[in-house]
């Protein structure tokens, strides 16, 4: 099962997206749900997950900066970004920074859910094997 974080401020969109059947239908298991991005990147530091799910606008520290982080500190995780925004800025930032996908939260449902996790397998299975091949590496 690949394990996976979700952060949003809007503790209605959190439940949503955590009665979604799409998660473990595709093989997916959310470890954690959280509210900004300081508490989100204290469990990825811990948790290292293999998928963060991530709002772009919350308190403390947004999904930007959470994005800017998880990437400087730990690269290898597959990041998706959810928004209420519609604006080509967002995106542009958000896959600068090296965002995976950016998804708006309104078009968001079971079915669509469905196929972005499909979609994004092979992409983690492919992460997960290059790190394997560093551990050995360092190993030896």
């Amino acid at each position: 099962m690949y394990r996976t974080v979700i952060v949003d401020d809007d503790f209605l969109v959190r439940s949503y997206l955590k009665q979604l059947d799409s998660w473990q239908r595709s093989g997916y298991e959310i470890i954690a749900d959280l509210r900004d991005g300081e508490e989100a990147l204290e469990v990825i530091e811990k948790e290292h997950p293999d998928l963060v799910v991530t709002d772009i606008s919350m308190p403390l520290m947004d999904g930007i900066e959470l994005i800017r982080r998880v990437r400087l500190d730990i690269p290898g995780i597959y990041i998706i970004v959810l928004s209420c925004h519609d604006d080509f800025e967002y995106v542009k930032e958000a896959m600068k920074l090296g965002a995976n996908e950016y998804v708006l939260k309104n078009s968001l449902n079971e079915d669509s859910l469905y196929e972005m996790l499909e979609k994004t397998k092979p992409q983690l299975a492919g992460i997960q094997s290059r790190q394997k091949e560093v551990d050995e590496t360092k190993k030896l």
